[in-house]
């Protein structure tokens, strides 16, 4: 049973600025590896490449911001990938006080840039595994508890990382009016469309967006479902962020993902950037954006395989 929210204590901010802090962060060329780790992780060459520095200075830089809490980082063979630490995105007045000094910088676009065409060239290798339900964790009991709580018709959802198959967005367009399917890789939006069209559905319209950019219009949705994709997000906030823009005041959002847990392998596997969320964490992201807790719990797997990663089950509302 779900805990009483009533009794939980409040989330504190990991995180919070003292003068060590500003030290690591007043230096230009670290606010630029912040301001790149930002967008996604990036291994030490490809930073020192993006900022032309030698590999020793950005190692150097990256040791510092790491000593602060500011940088995690994981191994995938000989290469490391470092990234924003999660307490970081959790620290809302130090990623905010980052976020604006980002703004001083007068190369900020060109640096952008510049790590855009890094992620274009470097092979995706996690694209169209976002949403099966075999994987990691993934539960056929949190399904069915979620879909339990939303039995009433809505009128218009969203699907956010609708993945291969499109399995739950199959589930919705028997309980929804419209059903609109969104997914970052294009050939599982093809390969959706055309079982949509075997099965001659015509209530469902699939689309190529990103979870933080779905180009949707503002309070578009009665619901959206967020099924296994938010640790996939390099910023969770920004990701419920869009989640929440594109939901109507009223409206439900229902997410799915896997407890914390302590499997590294699936940030190669699986592609995973976060390792799980704490029930608590995800709260004070939603609380963030003005939105009503409903019913928050963790699904405990029904099997031996899962049994590691329970899921969070989360419905909100927002205001």
């Amino acid at each position: 049973m779900a805990e009483s929210l009533k009794n939980r204590e409040p989330v504190h901010e990991p995180i919070v600025p003292n003068m060590e802090l500003f030290g690591a962060i007043s230096d230009e060329m670290r606010l630029k590896i912040l301001l790149l780790l930002d967008q996604a992780e990036f291994t030490v060459n490809e930073i020192k490449d993006i900022l032309d520095i030698h590999q020793s200075n950005a190692s150097r830089h990256l040791a510092k911001l790491s000593a602060c809490n500011l940088l995690k980082d994981r191994r995938d063979g000989i290469k490391a990938y470092y990234r924003l630490s999660e307490d970081l995105y959790m620290s809302n007045r130090m990623i905010s006080m980052i976020r604006e000094a980002y703004e001083e910088l007068p190369d900020k676009d060109i640096l952008k840039c510049r790590a855009a065409q890094v992620l274009e060239d470097r092979t995706d290798k996690t694209k169209g595994q976002i949403h099966k339900l075999d994987q990691a964790g993934g539960s056929l009991k949190a399904q069915i508890s979620l879909f339990g709580r939303l039995m009433y018709p809505f009128e218009n959802a969203v699907d956010v990382g609708c993945g291969e198959g499109g399995d739950l967005t199959l589930m919705l367009c028997n309980r929804c009016k419209h059903v609109t399917a969104l997914d970052c890789d294009p050939k599982v939006v093809s390969g959706l469309q055309k079982i949509l069209k075997q099965k001659g559905i015509q209530n469902v319209s699939p689309k190529v967006a990103d979870m933080v950019n779905t180009g949707l219009p503002d309070n578009f949705a009665d619901l959206v479902l967020m099924s296994q994709v938010l640790h996939h997000a390099t910023d969770p906030r920004l990701a419920l962020k869009e989640s929440v823009r594109i939901l109507k005041p009223g409206g439900t959002l229902a997410l799915l993902d896997l407890a914390q847990h302590k499997e590294e392998s699936f940030r190669t596997t699986h592609g995973h950037i976060w390792l799980g969320f704490d029930r608590a964490q995800l709260e004070f992201f939603v609380k963030e954006l003005d939105c009503d807790v409903v019913s928050n719990e963790i699904i405990p797997s029904e099997n031996e395989v899962d049994k590691k990663l329970p899921v969070i089950c989360l419905i909100v509302t927002k205001k």
